[in-house]
């Protein structure tokens, strides 16, 4: 290699990490759609940033590079449920509705103790935080439409969003202890 191409090499990379860094809140909050936990999901941002940084030379400036990160981060929350042994994926609120509608007798005693639980939980929710889900889950509006809707970033709706599905996730968890049902 010679030296300009090496400095080009060092000049395309600086640039790729520069894009990464000025969108890093944006792919923290994508990331935090696909993992709620903020401790793993700043662990899977690190681990996001270190590939990029790697596969830089695979990015073509002109073509889409949130859907070239996107893509990297969805496989690093991947391979880090493979590695944590979380191989389940959670369904929405809106895709538990559409399974009982197709079949309302799809449910056992427990599992309507966990949407009577969820109903029960989701009333517990700031209103604002109630708004995010309802206009993400029942009405399946985007982030960026929830973000104008609310007069949030969207940003910070991803971050109301994962916040409200893990209170929801434990106040669900804590109602169906108390009534001695197991999870």
């Amino acid at each position: 290699m010679t030296d300009p191409t090496i400095s080009r090499t060092r000049t395309h990379e600086a640039e790729v990490a520069a894009l990464f860094l000025k969108h890093s809140s944006r792919i923290r909050g994508i990331i935090l759609s696909m993992q709620p936990d903020f401790a793993r999901a700043d662990d899977i941002l690190q681990e996001t940033f270190l590939t990029v940084s790697v596969k830089s030379d695979q990015f073509e400036f002109g073509t889409d590079f949130m859907s070239w990160v996107y893509q990297i981060a969805r496989y690093k929350v991947l391979e880090d449920r493979r590695r944590s042994g979380k191989t389940t994926e959670q369904l929405s609120i809106a895709s538990i509705e559409s399974l009982l509608a197709a079949d309302p007798n799809l449910l056992d005693d427990q599992q309507e103790e966990r949407m009577e639980a969820l109903q029960d939980c989701l009333t517990r929710l700031s209103p604002k935080s109630r708004q995010a889900i309802e206009l993400r889950y029942a009405r399946e509006h985007p982030a960026a439409e929830i973000a104008t809707v609310m007069g949030w970033t969207v940003d910070s709706v991803y971050v109301a969003l994962s916040r409200a599905r893990s209170l929801l996730a434990k106040c669900i968890d804590e109602g169906l202890r108390s009534k001695g049902v197991t999870t």
